[in-house]
């Protein structure tokens, strides 16, 4: 027989009973992954370089890819609803992106990278584009040293955004290194909310930025991932991804209640995990 304990009191659990609905946390489902190590498919169309090439180790395997103004489609376009136009769903777009702080770029070189979703008939919505830029100079988050800035928006550089824009809150990176550039795309009480991450080599989270505010009935499937704006040479990347949740797999629909009324809610804790 299983018993539990509280304080000194051992119960039975034969004398525990309770209905409760619950979900286990839920995991990821890769619908897209380009890790480069065999070929381009769904890019447009980058250079495919071995693991070492220009002094750049890739981020995993032994293969990355060099970006000018490329773009994926993320498997294919609305993959995030099922290959079709459709009802939005939630999902993850992610990219690892080479920042090069050494690299001797001229001050206030650019790049954009966006993220775009799409109306529920597939038609284009919006573009959520982290916008980034090499900056030795003396003005904004990190002035002095040789670094990146990078801001969240819906526009691009050069005409219609600007890293350092105080507005959308510019960070600074300053330490050379493969960087995940990611986008969460999630209903929040029904309306979009994107979620903007920066994480680095171990996946520690550098800086976020929350975009959104449409309708959720306005929302569709994901869009294209696109470098729109480039004045590198040229953009080492690796490890694209389109993820989406798993749907979460039911607990039992009975477990212990305390006799006295006291639920076993009381004494357990849910734990967040990720997977």
């Amino acid at each position: 027989m299983i018993s539990l304990k509280i304080g000194s009191a051992w119960l039975a659990a034969s004398t525990l009973a309770i209905a409760v609905a619950a979900s286990a946390p839920a995991c990821a489902t890769t619908l897209y992954s380009q890790g480069f190590e065999t070929d381009t498919s769904g890019w447009n169309s980058p250079t495919r370089v071995a693991s070492g090439t220009d002094g750049i180790t890739a981020a995993s395997g032994g293969y990355y890819a060099q970006a000018t103004t490329d773009y994926t489609t993320w498997g294919t376009y609305n993959n995030s609803t099922g290959g079709s136009p459709g009802a939005f769903q939630p999902y993850t777009t992610s990219i690892k992106i080479y920042l090069d702080v050494a690299a001797g770029a001229a001050n206030d070189t650019r790049f954009d990278f966006s993220s775009a979703i799409s109306h529920p008939d597939g038609s284009f919505l919006r573009d959520f584009i982290f916008n980034v830029g090499f900056y030795n100079d003396g003005t904004g988050p990190g002035a002095g040293s040789d670094r990146f800035i990078v801001s969240a928006s819906n526009n691009s550089s050069p005409g219609s955004a600007f890293p350092k824009n105080p507005d959308k809150s510019p960070i600074a990176i300053e330490t050379t290194g493969w960087y995940t550039f990611e986008h969460v795309f999630i209903d929040n009480g029904g309306q979009l909310e994107v979620d903007m991450n920066i994480l680095d080599s171990s996946n520690a989270l550098v800086a976020s930025w929350i975009l959104g505010g449409d309708a959720i009935g306005e929302v569709g499937g994901n869009r294209y991932g696109w470098f729109d704006t480039n004045q590198f040479s040229y953009l080492a990347i690796d490890d694209a991804s389109l993820t989406a949740p798993t749907a979460a797999t039911p607990l039992p629909a009975t477990l212990p209640l305390l006799a006295g009324g006291l639920t076993a809610m009381g004494f357990l804790r849910r734990r967040k995990k990720t997977a």
